[in-house]
């Protein structure tokens, strides 16, 4: 009953926050060919306003079983994104993390987009894991990179760096070019990581034509 009421609290929480975020977006050309039958790839530490920026369209996320989830978990589920649950393994024993995959997988092919962050749950950071590769392959479906930067945020001392945007900023939401699921393991890691580390730059000097950008997510 406590983590139900403090899951609801937070979600309150994030919602007032939210109310006082502005977005723009980058990149939504990018999302016009695969539309629906994609996969979002966030860094971990852009997580918070990647799924905030995301709160008019449903994805499929994969979301940990631990206690300490369960907020982020009734968050996404709250905000209509479909949420599957298991952990990674620990001391070599399977926490669920490969059922949530093979679901994860199984909802991808039924046209459903999914999101992951492909350097979670804990790290290292900004270092593509190969789960979400092994995923676009099986499911047949186009990674999309993005990235997701507020111009104001706290930074928290964690092995990501995590970003908590700060009332009343500026958030700009960018998707990058799709990586066809058909490259191999290597050229698909490679081409993401790029992708992810150019647009972060490309973001940041965004910010100087604010008033130029566009105001509707695709």
């Amino acid at each position: 009953m406590k983590l139900k009421i403090l899951s609801r609290l937070i979600y309150f929480i994030v919602r007032l926050l939210n109310g006082t975020y502005r977005y723009r977006y980058l990149g939504n050309e990018n999302l016009e060919k695969p539309r629906s039958k994609h996969i979002l790839a966030i860094w971990h530490q852009n997580l918070f306003p990647g799924i905030l920026a995301q709160n008019n369209q449903h994805y499929v996320v994969i979301v940990s079983k631990s206690k300490d989830a369960e907020p982020v978990a009734y968050t996404c589920q709250t905000l209509g994104h479909r949420v599957v649950r298991g952990s990674s393994k620990r001391n070599g024993v399977d926490k669920g993390g490969k059922a949530a995959k093979d679901e994860m997988i199984t909802v991808l092919q039924t046209g459903i987009p999914g999101a992951v962050t492909i350097d979670g749950p804990k790290g290292p950071a900004k270092e593509v894991k190969p789960g979400i590769i092994d995923m676009a392959k099986k499911a047949n479906i186009p990674i999309v990179p993005y990235v997701v930067i507020p111009d104001r945020y706290w930074s928290f001392n964690s092995w990501d760096r995590f970003r908590m945007p700060k009332p009343f900023c500026r958030i700009i939401v960018c998707y990058g070019s799709p990586i066809d699921q058909s490259l191999s393991f290597e050229a698909m890691a490679e081409a993401l990581k790029n992708q992810l580390n150019q647009l972060e730059q490309k973001v940041t000097q965004s910010f100087e034509n604010w008033s130029e950008l566009d105001k509707n997510n695709p």
